[in-house]
């Protein structure tokens, strides 16, 4: 075991550590960077297979923060492109458009579908009579009706979560509350069926790199490390000490290598739960090493199945959400319409992914058999002609959250971790979600650590006070008052 003085180490490779890195050796300091992969990225690495490159699940930058979009557009240029921002949802073999701007009030649902969806929605909100809701599902049936709820959002939702809507039960006080009225019901309704407004309140552009999204990392660690910085893969941290209000070591193994880091400063970008059982050993105030916690909650594998084929895309949309409860799958991405060079011409890149908690079969499925399963599901869907697959890729990444955005992801629990672990004044805790967030923390600490002003990091990154959304929807279906994603 060694021991070793550094001025900034940073845990993690990922967008954020990457700019907190490539900052800080920028302006003449020499960080050192740790990353247990064997490669640098994180979940905004590229996957190359053959002819095509394609990121890991769905990737989306845009230019909704103006520091971090200037920091993309000066490492990629005119690798920096735009794309049309369009989702859609996959429901009983029916592709319906998230916003009515590329097809029109009906988003391509067929008449009797939205005629059907139309008129329960009316009607669940001018019926005389209307128990209390008791749970989530009740809430929404209540509110929106059974098959918009279905259509739109609940299969998805419960997928991404783990949690099904009739499970989940209301307080009192979250079923008391009372509906709008009719006038409000009918504005909203037109409202969702003729204008643009409602996905069209992010007013900025949707871009995206030209060959994924892994190709900023890569530019950035070669910028970190022509300046200076080191990064080291490959590591894996074992211990972390602090005292008085500091974090005063982080120890890693480094291949045959064990170091002990006696750190000025530490940037972290692993989950904030490791920080966590490292740091906040609970009501003794003892700081030590890690120990181990038992879950509380079902341990998360997202399962991601890449799907190459000899053919066209049959669909035009960027991604689909997978409301149908006729597959596993939650979600499509399809990378041929990011209009990059991920894709060959003529050619399709889907991705299909599948979220698993606890024990789940597919996560013991084994490669071959969870190919042909989604390849047999997006077939009969439509989606593809299977005989034109030329190949494919099974990812499982145990307690990754590759579908989550800010609504979801920023829970109490978690925000209240992020308060308590403020208290090591020179601990910056840079793990976010979504890409354009998570770059930002990374040069906020950066530019904290230059100079010396711990609490513009805090103000920056203030949950309260970041006030943007992930994007826009065409159905909001906003989960109750103290019921969290």
């Amino acid at each position: 075991m060694r021991t070793e003085n550094v001025h900034t180490l940073i845990l993690g490779a990922g967008p954020s550590g990457l700019a907190a890195g490539y900052s800080l050796a920028k302006a003449g300091m020499r960080p050192v960077l740790l990353e247990r992969d064997k490669a640098v990225g994180g979940l905004m690495r590229c996957i190359h297979r053959g002819e095509f490159v394609v990121d890991v699940g769905r990737k989306e930058l845009y230019n909704r923060l103006d520091k971090v979009d200037a920091f993309w557009s000066k490492l990629l240029g005119p690798d920096y492109r735009s794309y049309p921002h369009r989702g859609g949802i996959l429901y009983d073999g029916q592709i319906i458009d998230m916003s009515p701007a590329f097809q029109g009030m009906r988003r391509g649902m067929p008449w009797g579908l939205f005629l059907s969806c139309a008129f329960e929605f009316l009607w669940c909100r001018v019926k005389p009579s209307r128990n209390a809701p008791r749970t989530v599902e009740e809430y929404f049936y209540g509110t929106r009706g059974r098959l918009l709820t279905r259509v739109f959002s609940q299969g998805f939702q419960e997928k991404l979560t783990g949690k099904k809507w009739a499970d989940v039960r209301l307080s009192q006080t979250q079923s008391n509350g009372t509906g709008p009225g009719f006038a409000a019901t009918l504005k909203e309704a037109l409202t969702r069926a003729f204008s643009k407004k409602e996905v069209n309140t992010f007013k900025g552009m949707w871009r995206h790199p030209a060959k994924g999204t892994g190709q900023i990392c890569d530019l950035i660690a070669q910028g970190m490390l022509e300046a200076g910085g080191v990064i080291q893969c490959q590591a894996r941290l074992t211990g972390m000490t602090a005292s008085n209000g500091e974090v005063d070591s982080v120890t890693a193994e480094l291949g045959t290598d064990t170091v002990t880091f006696k750190p000025k400063h530490v940037v972290s970008s692993v989950p904030l739960e490791v920080l966590r059982d490292y740091l906040l050993s609970g009501s003794s105030g003892n700081v030590g090493p890690a120990k181990p916690k038992a879950q509380s909650h079902p341990q998360r594998t997202v399962i991601l199945v890449y799907l190459f084929l000899n053919e066209e895309p049959r669909f035009p949309q960027a991604w689909l959400q997978v409301t149908c409860p006729k597959t596993r799958i939650g979600r499509i991405t399809n990378y041929t319409a990011f209009n990059g060079d991920m894709v060959p011409k003529g050619k399709t890149g889907l991705c299909c992914e599948y979220y698993c908690f606890g024990p789940d079969p597919l996560v013991d499925m084994d490669a071959e058999a969870l190919a042909k399963m989604t390849l047999n599901d997006c077939a009969s869907f439509g989606l593809l002609d299977a005989s034109k697959c030329l190949d494919h890729l099974v990812l499982k990444l145990p307690g990754a959250d590759a579908s989550q955005n800010r609504d979801n992801w920023m829970m109490r629990s978690r925000v209240k971790l992020i308060e308590e672990l403020a208290q090591f004044t020179n601990l910056y805790c840079v793990n976010r979600t979504e890409t354009d967030i998570a770059t930002l923390a990374g040069m906020e600490a950066a530019e904290a650590i230059l100079s010396g002003q711990r609490a513009d990091f805090d103000r920056r990154l203030d949950p309260a006070e970041l006030g943007i959304r992930s994007e826009s929807k065409a159905f909001e279906f906003a989960l109750p008052p103290g019921i969290e994603g």
